[in-house]
């Protein structure tokens, strides 16, 4: 497990999920985390065996790890004068505090290897759950006066798929944190968009939006 003093910022469990969906990469293959903020995902790569390990992020007095370069950036604003190729590159919760998000997808575009994956997490408003709520009271789960006041871009699909190819990048598999339940909505919300996803589409449930990334050729 990672180191007590990493704070990880999301919610409970999804640092482990992620690393049990990987996909098939040799431990020394070049990783940069996008928004690393403590390091506490580069831990948890390092503690699988993850040697090449690389975090950005615009404030360095949060990063903790010892088991990773550190590099300090402005994701809106800044280009990462890296001269390097990454195999996996990770935004985790990362791309929803953005004010520039194609500036997200112009660096991983331009140090994704060719046979690379780039891993991007953010609060998954295509649920039921969310669908529910905005249903009932025009507002989206973690964007509300309840979320994190500087979630300020909600991802939404059918746009990405428009974005995504002006930076040939191209989703190559989608799921959703947890498979079943809620971690964060009321259980009655729950119950009720149970009941809805028997007649509504539901392909993406959870509460966390996971997203498989590769460059096209």
């Amino acid at each position: 497990m990672p180191d007590d003093r990493l704070v990880e910022r999301t919610i409970s469990g999804l640092h482990e999920s992620l690393i049990q969906s990987l996909p098939q990469l040799s431990r020394d293959t070049p990783v940069l985390d996008l928004g690393c903020g403590t390091g506490a995902w580069l831990e948890r790569l390092a503690t699988h065996g993850f040697t090449n390990l690389y975090g950005v992020d615009r404030d360095s007095t949060q990063f903790k790890t010892h088991k990773a370069t550190f590099l300090p950036a402005n994701l809106d604003y800044d280009d990462l004068f890296l001269d390097k190729e990454f195999g996996l590159i990770t935004a985790i919760e990362v791309v929803e505090h953005l004010e520039n998000p194609g500036r997200l997808f112009y660096a991983v575009n331009s140090h994704l290897a060719e046979d690379g994956y780039f891993l991007l997490t953010t609060p998954n408003i295509h649920s039921v759950s969310c669908r529910l709520k905005f249903l009932l009271a025009s507002k989206l789960a973690s964007f509300d006066e309840k979320g994190d006041p500087t979630h300020i871009y909600p991802v939404l699909l059918n746009a990405l798929d428009k974005i995504l190819p002006r930076y040939s990048l191209q989703i190559v598999e989608k799921w959703g944190y947890p498979e079943k339940g809620s971690l964060i909505y009321r259980p009655s919300t729950q119950l009720i968009a149970n009941f809805l996803a028997l007649i509504l589409p539901n392909d993406t449930p959870g509460d966390t939006l996971c997203l498989l990334i590769q460059k096209v050729k």
